[in-house]
């Protein structure tokens, strides 16, 4: 499943990382220049700025919920960071896939100006992407608490992931860890789906799907008997 995150970007765009904990990332002056790092990044196999240009948070999510991870897992990697070699091959992967599907590289698509928006109290900003004029999509940027600006994974790929993330999140068992992913769901994911929908480039069936997650991050979720 790890190319669904590549394909996710492609479908979008023509259909219209030892532990990365030991340097936090600072992110990016402007929306516009994180996304472009991050493609730059990519093609180059530069594991550290591809991390940089990312929401930490929404990689270790996004990773769990791909990869079917325990919530040991994602709680390790939410707190400790996503290992720098994992990062390797996931970038890898991700690179190839798009080049496979696209037949171009990520960098080559055209990045325009960001419009900026304020949801649940986060500071996000739109950022359109474009392989010509008329196949334009978005990816969703987050500015973090020092002004800097990284690609928030959730927000750009939910559309791909809020079935699996609704399915993660009911499925987390009892214990510490597992409260760990909820935070993370209540910190990141919620405002990353608000800010997905107040983007309005993903339509309907999502902003449906993206409610029901909202929906149980906020009510809470106990582990059924059965």
């Amino acid at each position: 499943m790890i190319r669904i995150l590549a394909l996710t970007v492609v479908l979008s765009v023509f259909v219209a990382a030892c532990s990365s904990s030991e340097a936090a990332p600072t992110g990016h002056d402007t929306p516009e220049r994180a996304v472009v790092a991050w493609f730059e990044a990519i093609d180059n196999g530069d594991v550290a700025s591809a991390s940089k240009s990312i929401l930490p948070d929404s990689l270790a999510l996004i990773l769990g919920i791909e990869n079917s991870l325990s919530a040991d897992t994602t709680a390790l990697y939410l707190v400790e960071g996503v290992p720098f070699e994992l990062q390797t091959g996931y970038w890898r992967s991700f690179a190839e896939g798009f080049s496979d599907f696209a037949s171009r590289p990520v960098s080559t698509l055209t990045v325009g100006q960001a419009t900026q928006f304020t949801s649940e109290g986060v500071e996000f900003a739109s950022v359109p992407i474009s392989s010509g004029p008329t196949t334009e999509s978005v990816l969703i940027t987050r500015m973090l608490d020092d002004g800097s600006w990284v690609v928030d994974m959730v927000a750009s790929l939910g559309d791909g992931f809020a079935n699996l993330l609704l399915r993660t999140f009911e499925n987390l068992p009892e214990g510490e860890n597992a409260d760990i992913v909820r935070a993370a769901y209540a910190e990141t994911v919620v405002p990353s789906l608000w800010a997905a929908m107040a983007d309005g480039s993903f339509g309907e069936d999502f902003a449906r799907s993206a409610l029901a997650v909202i929906d149980v991050v906020e009510r809470g979720s106990v582990p059924s008997d059965g």
